[in-house]
């Protein structure tokens, strides 16, 4: 059996770990943080400007995307309160930006194996712990992995450059780790284009 094939076959043995504890774990009981941030989305057009970013250290954005998608369960005649873990779902979002990552990586023929890639992703305690959590942590991590694989395939300057500004914003005002992922990797590229642009000059 080749390397490929392990790694594939241990990138969907993986993949149904995911969908069974995802499905397992859906209706588990929400915890305290995130009861907090229903609550606190819901409160949050009663608030006036300073107090949506004074009363929770992150910046509010998570809170309205969390706060919007319950009112699109409203729309559907869905009771929030009683069908409150289908608010879980919003994690799925997450995987737009994994999707988009993949077809970069395929289309820029970067010289690494994806299944080995993804199957560190997956791999990872924050992937599987945080994909039913209604924190924005599985959306950072999934727009994260993104800017890092347009960074790694060196396209920032050239075809994906708003894609990377989008995803950058969207981390950065889920949460303030976000905004300190996305300053690192500008401020990677801002010392990288200087030392080229040196060395081309010398």
């Amino acid at each position: 059996m080749t390397l490929k094939k392990i790694s594939l076959t241990f990138f969907f043995l993986n993949v149904l770990l995911i969908l069974y504890g995802y499905t397992n774990g859906f209706n588990k009981s929400l915890w305290l943080d995130e009861l907090l941030s229903i609550i606190f989305g819901r409160e949050l057009s009663e608030l006036n400007l300073i107090e949506k970013f004074t009363q929770d250290p992150h910046a509010p954005f998570f809170y309205f995307f969390l706060n919007l998608f319950q009112l699109v369960l409203k729309t559907f005649h869905i009771s929030v309160n009683d069908n409150i873990n289908l608010l879980r779902l919003i994690n799925l979002v997450g995987f737009i930006p994994l999707l988009i990552s993949y077809k970069i990586l395929k289309k820029e023929n970067i010289e690494i194996e994806l299944s080995i890639t993804f199957l560190l992703l997956i791999s990872s305690n924050y992937f599987f712990l945080y994909i039913l959590d209604l924190r924005p942590y599985f959306l950072i991590l999934c727009f994260t992995f993104l800017i890092s694989v347009i960074n790694l395939t060196n396209t920032l300057e050239g075809k994906h450059k708003n894609l990377f500004i989008v995803s950058a914003i969207i981390i950065s005002i889920f949460q303030i780790y976000g905004l300190t992922i996305s300053m690192s990797v500008l401020l990677y590229r801002l010392l990288l284009n200087i030392y080229k642009k040196n060395y081309f000059l010398q």
